[in-house]
């Protein structure tokens, strides 16, 4: 694996997939590992019609534990997804990330210690090691026991979306988290990046990720 780059505050990104240079071609990546599953996201994806192409839709998935909603907008699609499967996509897609978004950086009471590595409950068990060796980047555990509470700015998702014979297979949810802390720490900081998710055992898990972090 390549050195792994740092951002503008000098924490580092998690690379745990190689750095492409379209949407396009990072959902061509995952089709080889993902081709196979389009039968069981074939089987919970009833048909529907057809939007027209070039037809950008937002939505809102609520989080269990913030006010602030995640808008998921549906960007670049490879193949031919009809309407009615971009919307389930979003809510299930969007249900993922907030998951990771709520244990790892928003959710919960502060100030506390630990309990972070429970914080990736939509990863796979490979990602789930990866991850749990980068608590730093991808969960507030650095900051759990300075701060007395979180404010989230913003939440945001774009999913460019890799469809085989109009069935949604692979998905890199390309993600936007600005969040304020409160508390000893009083800063704002900035989480992005690209979280690659894949259909397996009846539903959508994230299988990689390229994020970074710092302050905005």
């Amino acid at each position: 694996m390549p050195p792994t780059p740092r951002d503008r505050a000098g924490r580092r990104s998690g690379r745990r997939l190689p750095s492409v240079a379209t949407p396009a071609l990072a959902l061509a990546m995952t089709l080889v590992m993902t081709l196979g599953l389009a039968a069981c996201s074939d089987d919970a994806e009833p048909a529907a019609e057809a939007r027209p192409a070039g037809h950008r839709e937002a939505a809102v998935v609520r989080s269990a534990e913030t006010t602030v909603p995640t808008t998921v907008t549906i960007g670049e699609v490879t193949g031919r997804l009809p309407a009615e499967r971009r919307k389930r996509l979003k809510r299930a897609v969007g249900r993922v990330v907030d998951g990771w978004l709520d244990a790892a950086y928003v959710g919960g009471d502060f100030p506390r210690s630990g309990g972070f590595r429970q914080a990736f409950p939509g990863f796979s068990s490979g990602a789930k090691d990866e991850a749990r060796r980068d608590l730093r980047l991808m969960t507030n555990v650095a900051l759990a026991g300075r701060i007395s509470a979180v404010d989230v700015r913003r939440r945001e998702l774009r999913l460019d979306v890799l469809a085989v014979r109009g069935r949604p297979v692979a998905v890199t949810g390309r993600v936007l988290l600005v969040f304020d802390t409160r508390g000893k720490v009083q800063r704002r900081d900035r989480v992005q990046g690209r979280l690659y998710l894949t259909w397996r055992n009846g539903g959508w898990q994230v299988f990689g990720y390229d994020v970074s972090r710092g302050r905005s």
